[in-house]
């Protein structure tokens, strides 16, 4: 079950890696072409710099989904990695698991703010705020996933330790 629900995720990541390879280069494109315009011609426009930021946010959101599938956040390695293997997974476990409460609890929020915002219109792009806003619900949804296959990937570990202590007994 894990190596299937890890394919998946394999596959999703991919989408991901190339969607931000794409945003990324769309935003130094538009940011060049803002410079561009700004220096050379003494004018600007106002949906260049917001597409930037909005491309950043979402590029944010989407790369926070694979940082956690990586368990690249922020943490105290050093008083983790004083733990035993089987007390780091149990903690891993229980950390991710609150980690999950938050994120239900934030995507909740972000579909309310995402209704909210559906009659607002961006100054620069005319697009409805809904859109840029739309980057919290999916953001979460991805991490959700991705802390759903640490977890399971931390009971393996667990399991496989038990197993190892068995044998050796």
């Amino acid at each position: 079950m894990i190596r299937a629900y890890s394919k998946f995720l394999d596959k999703l990541e991919t989408l991901e890696k190339i969607f931000l390879g794409i945003t990324v280069a769309a935003m130094i494109i538009v940011m060049v072409y803002q410079v561009v315009l700004r220096y050379c011609f003494s004018s600007a426009n106002s949906w260049s710099e917001e597409l930037a930021r909005y491309l950043f946010i979402y590029d944010v959101m989407i790369a926070a989904a694979i940082a956690t599938r990586r368990n690249s956040h922020l943490q105290i390695d050093f008083l983790i990695n004083l733990l035993k293997p089987r007390v780091k997974s149990i903690f891993t476990i229980i950390a991710t698991f609150v980690g999950i409460v938050f994120l239900i609890f934030l995507f909740n929020y972000s579909l309310t703010l995402c209704q909210t915002a559906a009659n607002n219109i961006s100054a620069g792009l005319k697009i409805s705020m809904s859109i840029p806003y739309a980057c919290m619900p999916i953001g979460v949804v991805l991490m959700i996933l991705t802390s759903i296959e640490v977890i399971l990937q931390n009971f393996k570990q667990i399991q496989e330790l038990e197993k190892r202590e068995v044998n050796e007994q």
